[in-house]
């Protein structure tokens, strides 16, 4: 098995550089990925590879390797890329832009629209793989389509973002940033908190602003590709979002070290600790939690509702997940990549089996209803608030630069040593100059 060299680098790293210099400098094996003439080099980051931390991950997925090189006349040589996504996601698409790309590569989705130009189109491989587009959500087949009937990735795994309540100390989960803050007071007395991720990281964007953001129906870009929260409705919306951000750690409802939560997981410890009444956080957390917690009673002991919104009912929340890629010209290579993730990830069994393994949401409607998925209480209100409220991330060439900056800004407020109106002006300035 051969593996890249590791590489550290910033969660904000190369994709926000944009540049093959400096992704040159920081993996300096980006040697050709290509793979011989009846092997197909197929890359996945850790997690989802042979070297899965989970030994229940890593033995599916050797067996599932096995039967398919039974069956199979191409080998398949298993590539790891690095644990750091924004690195690894800058690697493949430098890769892919100069025709090295590995044959079958993880892509993440909501960078896809920057990969699939250089990706294959695989939509004459569907029929025979047994899979239609249609049984994909909308949010999901958007994206794996750039135009429509193109299909040039297959999603195979999905989230979304909640508000998580405890049902003992919440009797109604509060639909709105003002209705939380204010009904968290008292509880806040009581030394119960409410989280969200505020560091300098797209898992807190993602989770903490852009769902408040695109629910006082404002877009990050404009028809030119520019931010369009520079001025006017955009500009109201994101001030209305850092300045919530702002109130619930003045009014001392959200502790100010949420400013170093790069990532939802980062609130699980307080969680489990028992010292929460509410977060905003992943569907992913919700199995994970039932399982650190000693009398797995998460489910219990906790509810879900929609994001709450900057006022209104407009409840919007985002999505993400992971693809596969193919951006070999060897069409027979294609085939047997294909056949692989199909067998593994993608098709009936394999989504329903990996999904279940990782405790993902399948982006397959259909595989709710097979009885290999193993869904967990909350599994149903998921996969409702991804076809109510779901919102895939924009893939605008300027979008990394857009969440780096607004990653500072949120990270600065959180913190207490910026107020929201001068963080939004200093982000832009940073954008816009």
């Amino acid at each position: 098995m051969r593996h890249p060299p590791s590489v550290t680098v910033s969660r904000r790293g190369l994709l926000r550089a944009g540049g093959a210099a400096a992704a040159l400098a920081l993996a300096p094996a980006c040697a050709p990925s290509g793979s011989g003439p009846r092997t197909v080099a197929w890359q996945a980051i850790p997690p989802y590879s042979l070297q899965a931390p989970d030994p229940r991950r890593a033995a599916y997925l050797e067996r599932r390797l096995a039967a398919h090189r039974g069956r199979s006349p191409y080998g398949v040589d298993p590539l790891v890329s690095s644990n750091d996504t924004s690195a690894a996601m800058a690697k493949l698409l430098l890769q892919a832009s100069q025709g090295r790309a590995p044959d079958i590569a993880q892509v993440d989705s909501y960078i896809f629209g920057r990969v699939a130009r250089y990706a294959r189109p695989i939509g004459p491989h569907l029929k025979r793989l047994g899979l239609e587009t249609a049984d994909w959500f909308p949010t999901m087949r958007r994206e794996m389509e750039p135009r429509p009937g193109d299909v040039r990735g297959l999603q195979f795994t999905s989230d979304v973002r909640v508000l998580y309540y405890r049902r003992d100390l919440v009797k109604s989960p509060p639909a709105d940033w003002e209705e939380m803050t204010r009904s968290a007071k008292s509880l806040a007395r009581r030394g119960y908190s409410v989280l969200y991720p505020a560091g300098r990281s797209e898992g807190a964007v993602t989770t903490t602003l852009w769902p408040a953001y695109w629910s006082r129906g404002a877009e990050l870009f404009d028809r030119r590709g520019e931010p369009a929260f520079t001025s006017g409705k955009g500009y109201d919306a994101m001030l209305a979002c850092l300045r919530a951000v702002q109130r619930t750690v003045e009014e001392g409802v959200t502790p100010r070290r949420v400013a170093g939560y790069d990532q939802e997981d980062d609130e699980n410890p307080d969680i489990v600790a028992g010292r929460v009444a509410m977060f905003l956080g992943g569907s992913w957390q919700a199995a994970a939690l039932d399982g650190l917690m000693k009398d797995e009673d998460f489910f219990r002991r906790w509810g879900v509702a929609p994001m709450p919104t900057l006022g209104g009912d407009r409840h919007v929340s985002a999505t993400g997940g992971w693809m596969w890629a193919a951006f070999t010209d060897d069409e027979k290579k294609i085939a047997a990549g294909l056949d692989w993730v199909n067998s593994a990830y993608v098709g009936d069994r394999g989504m329903a089996a990996w999904c279940s393994l990782g405790g993902y949401l399948p982006p397959r409607r259909s595989t709710y209803r097979r009885a290999e998925y193993e869904q967990d209480p909350f599994t149903p209100v998921f996969r409702d608030h991804i076809i109510r409220y779901g919102r895939a991330r924009p893939s605008d060439r300027k979008y990394q630069d857009v969440s780096h900056t607004m990653q500072i800004a949120l990270s600065s407020v959180a913190s207490g040593t910026t107020g929201a109106a001068e963080a939004l002006d200093q982000a832009l300035g940073r954008l816009v100059g």
